[in-house]
Order: C-alpha cells, then sequence, then structure tokens
C-alpha cells in the first residue's frame, strides 16, 4: 500500500502556491481604482484557474457459470463485481489547470475510485494524485510535458474513466486492461508535435520515457496483489485524414518491469522486458461509429512465466439514432501464444515441453444503450457475455516401457466464464 494522502498533500500545497504566487502583483502595477490591489491579484489569479471534474456512479451485478475448473476467472476478480451486486462501483476526479501564460500550463487531478471486490483495491489509496504535470508549448505545434503526464497509448488511455465520453463503463477490457500491463500515467516527461498541422493529412507524433506503476495479481487468487516498477519508454503516431472523424494511430513501448510478485511472475532481483505494439483504427462520425484496436507485447522467454507473445484485441460498432441515444456493441479477445522451448523452463529446470501453447483466454461481447440528458449527463446500461475463458494445465507425458516421463504436455481447460450487468450514471464539467 502506498503511503496514503502523502502525494495528495504535496499537490495540494503546489495548487495553493500557484494561487498566492498569481496573486501578487509586480510593484510598478497600477491600482484598481478601488485601491484594493490585493483583491485584483487575487481576482487575475482565478482568472487563470480553471477547475474541472466528473463523477461516474454505478451499479454492478455478476452471474458466473457452474461447472468450470475456477469461477469466477482471474479477469473477473479484477474486474470486481460480485453476484450479489455492489454499489461500491465508482470513478470520480477533480482537475485544477492553471494558465501561467499562454504558453505555460499547469495541470494537477486529483482521483479517487472502487471496484467492488478487485484486488486492485489492495494497492490502491481512496484518494490518488492522478495527474501533475507543468507543460510548456513551443509554437503552435510542439509541446514538453514534465511530471506525472498521461501515457499517448491507444483511442482511450487518456480519458480511461470519464464516464460521460465513454461507450461503456470502461475501455476494452482485454486491450487497456486495470493496472496489470498498462498505466494511465508516467512519472517523466511526454514530447508532442503536429506534423503539418494546417494539411487535409497531419500527423500528431508523442515519445515519452520514465516510470510508471503496475498492478500484478497472483493467478487463481492466491496470494496478494502488490505493484510491480516499470522503467521504460514508447511513440504514439495518429494520422489525421481528410475523412471526417476518421484517424489511424500506431505506438510502441518497451519496459523493464521490476519488483511486484517476485519469485512467481519473475526471480527475486530479477526483471522482464516487455515489448508492446499496438494500432488502431478510429472513425467516429455523427450517426456511425466504428473502432477497432490490436495490440501484442512480448516477454522475455527467459523469465519465469513471462515468455512468449500475448494478442489483445476488440471492435466496437455504435449507432447514434438521435441527439439522445446511443447505442453500441463489443467484442473483445486476448490470447496467449507460447513456444514450447520457452514455455515455463526455467520452473521445471529444463524438461522439454512437447507442444506449443496456444490458448484463448478470454471473449466478451457487449452491447450498451446510453440515454444523454446533456452531453455532460449521461445514463448508460450494459451488458456483457464472458464466452470462454481458457486455463493451462501441466500434464506428464510417458513413453512406455520406461516408467518416468520424457517431457511435459502442456493442456488447457474451459474455464467457464459468466455474465455481467453494469447500469452506470455519469456527470462531468
Amino acid at each position: 500500500m502506498k503511503a496514503p494522502y502523502r502525494q495528495v498533500v504535496v499537490a495540494s500545497i503546489l495548487v495553493l502556491g500557484l494561487l498566492i504566487v498569481g496573486s501578487i502583483q509586480p510593484a510598478n502595477a497600477d491600482p484598481q481604482d478601488d485601491g484594493d490591489s490585493g483583491s485584483s491579484g487575487i481576482s487575475q489569479t482565478l482568472s487563470k484557474l480553471t477547475v474541472h471534474g466528473f463523477l461516474t456512479q454505478a451499479y454492478a451485478t455478476a452471474s458466473f457459470s457452474e461447472g468450470g475448473f475456477f469461477s469466477p476467472t482471474d479477469d473477473e476478480r479484477i474486474l470486481g463485481i460480485p453476484e450479489d451486486g455492489t454499489f461500491d462501483y465508482r470513478a470520480m476526479a477533480l482537475q485544477f489547470r492553471y494558465e501561467i501564460s499562454t504558453k505555460d500550463i499547469v495541470i494537477v487531478q486529483f482521483s479517487s475510485r472502487s471496484l467492488g471486490d478487485s484486488p486492485i483495491e489492495e494497492v490502491e489509496d481512496e484518494i490518488e494524485l492522478d495527474w501533475a504535470f507543468y507543460e510548456r508549448r513551443i509554437g503552435d505545434d510542439t509541446s514538453i510535458k514534465i511530471g506525472r503526464v498521461q501515457i499517448p497509448f491507444g483511442i482511450f488511455n487518456e480519458l480511461r474513466d470519464v464516464g460521460t465520453v465513454l461507450p461503456f463503463y470502461r475501455p476494452a477490457f482485454t486491450f487497456y486492461r486495470e493496472g496489470s500491463f498498462t498505466s494511465e500515467t508516467v512519472d517523466g516527461v511526454v514530447f508532442s508535435h503536429t506534423f503539418a498541422a494546417q494539411s487535409e493529412w497531419s500527423l500528431d507524433f508523442d515519445a515519452y520515457l520514465g516510470t510508471w506503476d503496475l498492478v500484478e495479481s497472483p493467478s487463481l487468487g492466491q496470494g496478494e496483489t502488490s505493484l510491480a516498477t516499470a522503467d521504460g519508454f514508447g511513440v504514439s503516431l495518429w494520422l489525421n485524414t481528410p475523412v471526417y472523424g476518421l484517424r489511424l494511430g500506431a505506438g510502441y513501448q518497451q519496459r523493464d518491469v521490476s519488483g511486484g510478485l517476485e519469485g512467481l511472475f519473475r526471480p527475486v532481483g530479477g526483471e522482464d522486458t516487455f515489448d508492446d505494439f499496438w494500432a488502431s483504427f478510429d472513425y467516429a462520425g455523427d450517426r456511425f461509429v466504428a473502432r477497432a484496436e490490436y495490440r501484442t507485447f512480448e516477454a522475455d522467454p527467459d523469465e519465469v512465466f513471462a515468455g512468449g507473445e500475448f494478442p489483445l484485441w476488440y471492435g466496437q460498432l455504435g449507432y447514434h439514432p438521435n441527439e439522445k441515444l446511443r447505442i453500441y456493441v463489443q467484442a473483445e479477445f486476448s490470447d496467449a501464444k507460447q513456444p514450447k522451448e520457452d514455455f515455463f523452463q526455467p520452473v521445471f529446470g529444463g524438461l522439454p515441453i512437447t507442444e506449443d501453447v496456444d490458448i484463448r483466454f478470454r471473449e466478451d461481447i457487449a452491447a450498451s444503450l446510453s440515454y444523454l440528458f446533456s452531453s455532460n449527463l449521461v445514463l448508460k446500461l450494459e451488458h456483457h457475455f464472458d464466452v470462454t475463458t481458457e486455463q493451462i494445465g501441466i500434464v506428464p507425458v510417458f513413453a512406455p516401457p520406461f516408467p518416468f516421463p520424457i517431457g511435459l504436455r502442456p493442456v488447457t481447460a474451459v474455464s467457464d466464464g459468466g455474465e455481467y450487468t453494469i447500469l452506470s450514471f455519469s456527470v462531468s464539467f
């Protein structure tokens, strides 16, 4: 557990300091007619400060299939939705934006969320410092952000909790995850530039470097959830086209992960190196929406439980029949592809694996219906079918007449998923 409120206190002092400094007028400033120069300074400071926020409150309930090996599945544990339902499912944030000048901006955002019975709650504070960064604009097309900054990753990573703009309660779980293999922010620096900004075809480029936390939860509910540390860098590209609402994205991230569940996910004191690639198709017209994102990350095969390739993807279609209604359907999938020469070798001391591992961990089919009282007041109902989830097992392979195994054969067994429903109400300002 991180030290509670420490980061919040530091960020609060920063916001208060900006207000105080901004309210101090220079010695040669002309006083107001009423002689109240102090009030004038505070007024000018407040005019440079804007406050935004959002709140999503939800009720969530689940029904898990019977007869599988493990129920609920690991992904469903992370989602934290119990069968008897819960109102302890919400996300909220408060953002302070202070414009020092037209080229210098400071943004601080606090957030808080509840995820029902999710083990992620074990490593999150009640109030988190979400963002805290300084942005310097260089001309019209270039900027540098330093501090705790949003990671440019896919379509939704920079607004993954803003319920008034999301088609579902959260972005596609398989692609964006919840704390594992992904992060919303980086403690470091982000450089951004737009090429050919005035052209019909323009290119948004982002590069980032720094450190962030990743949540690691042991499989099958064994042991405690913990935080690992990732040191890495990444790039993001978005091609903006002349077609209204259409853009294409791609990116790469490399991270070295340490700490966390050492001894289970990696050797004690060791590191896992991940190479992460993603591509996005994003069309958002007035009436129709079509999105698809593909992501694959590869892990160092020499580390415990880490070897192999993990493809993740989803597709989403939306229809807006009028200004008030939004209808969406979505299908998401996650797989694992692990060559037999790499799978579990450190665990079993080099005993040969006789088959490649190629399994599907998750298939989630969902639909949502949203009603917009206004653009910042949204009621949403969604239902998800977790079609299948497969778990990995190991069985020995015998070669008669020898009474001992000559290898290990991986097998998969269907662990029935289930279905869940989320009713949510979102407001933003």
